[in-house]
């Protein structure tokens, strides 16, 4: 699991949906959550973890557009084969980012140690920890 520690600088609801934006060191992260119940009320200022499962991650090339927010670029710090997967490690502000690819996309990527990626989570892949 990757878990960020963040802060909730915005909350946009209408009805059960809401679109949580949390500052982490600087770069704007955003979850897509479909309500607020009382016993987790989320509020403005609160420290949060941000957890995202490895297999929710997408690897894409730096120069790449997409349409989510979510988009970070980092280095490849290791990678971990498989005999179907492979496991990439990217530092992103001193924290590891696993990303879990099939073979054959890293192998169309060309992912190699010490590369720069950008990778992608949706919004709706993001779940909060209150701390």
């Amino acid at each position: 699991m990757n878990i960020l520690k963040g802060n909730i600088v915005s909350i946009k609801q209408s009805d059960n949906l809401m679109l949580v934006f949390m500052d982490v060191e600087g770069n704007l992260f955003n979850s897509l959550l479909l309500e607020n119940a009382d016993e987790n009320r989320l509020e403005v200022g609160m420290d949060v973890h941000l957890l995202f499962k490895e297999t929710e991650v997408t690897l894409a090339t730096t120069d790449s557009v997409v349409s989510e927010k979510n988009s970070f670029v980092s280095k490849i710090t290791n990678i971990e084969n498989g005999k179907v997967l492979a496991n990439i490690t990217l530092d992103f502000l001193g924290n590891n980012i696993n990303a879990i690819i099939t073979k054959g996309a890293l192998h169309g990527l060309k992912c190699k140690v010490g590369d720069e990626f950008r990778w992608v989570v949706k919004a709706s892949e993001v779940t909060l920890q209150i701390l």
